[in-house]
């Protein structure tokens, strides 16, 4: 995967890019592989617009360790407690067990930066409704959805909703749980900010 980011950064600056803007990168080191300006936008403000508009009673889940980082920034904004998911993998990389670290109220909000098979998800969202958890709904930065995620996410009982925001197309007509956040102004104040050199509001 770093062998396969570093081409694509030496790509796109061979192409003649002078400046690159990119939404919530998965390993914050590629910004490093570029030799021109990068601009790495967080949708943890919209993100956290989004959960303002729930129930106080909710509760923030990391399904791993790596999602804990944009979790503990979420609830830092929102003032929403969270949770962390302890995952063990067997020696053929499958899940073997998933351990909860915390309490889960009534709510429960499953939080990371991408959903791809949605295997994780979908375990931490089983794990968390048989913990007594009521309703379980899943915030995805990136939406890949990739293989037989979709079909995962409308078979399984646990998850009610399932939010990604729009940096990849998605057609919601396939999943009735799946819905999408738009970061449009997020993308265009970036753009502006690139070409005026203005300050970059990350309150939108």
């Amino acid at each position: 995967l770093t062998i396969a980011a570093k081409l694509i950064c030496k790509l796109l600056e061979a192409a003649g890019a002078d400046n690159v803007i990119t939404v919530e990168l998965h390993s914050s080191q590629t910004e490093g592989f570029f030799n021109i300006p990068v601009s790495n936008i967080q949708t943890t403000h919209l993100i956290s617009k989004y959960l303002g508009d729930k129930s106080e009673d909710i509760i923030l889940v990391a399904p791993d360790a790596g999602a804990m980082k944009k979790v503990t920034a979420l609830s830092e904004m929102t003032g929403l407690p969270f949770a962390l998911i302890h995952k063990e993998r067997a020696s053929d990389g499958t899940i073997s067990r998933m351990t909860l670290v915390g309490d889960v109220p009534t709510e429960s909000v499953i939080v990371d930066d991408m959903a791809d098979t949605c295997g994780t998800v979908i375990k931490a969202a089983d794990l968390l409704i048989n913990m007594g958890a009521s309703e379980v709904e899943a915030v995805m930065t990136h939406g890949i959805l990739s293989g037989n995620a979709i079909k995962k996410i409308n078979e399984s009982s646990s998850i009610s909703r399932f939010t990604v925001t729009n940096t990849l197309p998605q057609c919601l007509g396939r999943c009735p749980k799946l819905e999408v956040i738009d970061i449009s102004e997020l993308i265009g104040a970036a753009i502006q900010n690139t070409g005026t050199n203005s300050t970059f509001d990350k309150s939108l």
